[in-house]
């Protein structure tokens, strides 16, 4: 789980609102342990008012354009979490660095007055393999 969520670049986040699921590609940056998870939108964009909502999120990471010899071969992974927008200076800076260190190209967005820093504390990972093989992790528990 862990080298699929550094190596892979972008995630798909799943919000909701307006009684709809809503799914946006996303460059995303995960700490070591897995706990957060830290993406950049413009404020005004649908995900940050979903967002402000209702903090439930789910994120997909998978390998699929790495592996399009089989299906056999692609390990997906979904975590669930609860987001938010950051608003203190020294966690924006915290973040927004941990975001442009893995996504140096992000910099002038990130930091852009018109671009909000989103927070996921990660709740639950269900990581699939071999097209059918499931595994479930919470964070805090023995892996």
């Amino acid at each position: 789980m862990k080298g699929l969520c550094q190596d892979q670049p972008f995630a798909v986040l799943a919000t909701q609102g307006e009684g709809q699921p809503y799914v946006s590609l996303i460059s995303f940056a995960i700490t070591e342990n897995l706990r957060q998870i830290v993406f950049s939108t413009p404020s005004e964009t649908r995900k940050a008012t979903l967002i402000a909502g209702n903090s439930k999120v789910s994120l997909m990471i998978d390998n699929r354009s790495q592996q399009p010899e089989s299906i056999n071969l692609i390990c997906g992974l979904t975590i669930t979490g609860n987001a938010k927008v950051l608003d203190d200076e020294t966690e924006i800076k915290k973040w927004g660095q941990a975001l442009t260190t893995k996504h140096h190209y992000l910099k002038k967005f990130v930091d852009s007055p018109t671009s909000n820093l989103i927070l996921v504390e990660t709740t639950r990972f269900f990581y699939v393999r071999r097209f059918q093989e499931v595994y479930q992790w919470t964070p805090g528990q023995a892996s």
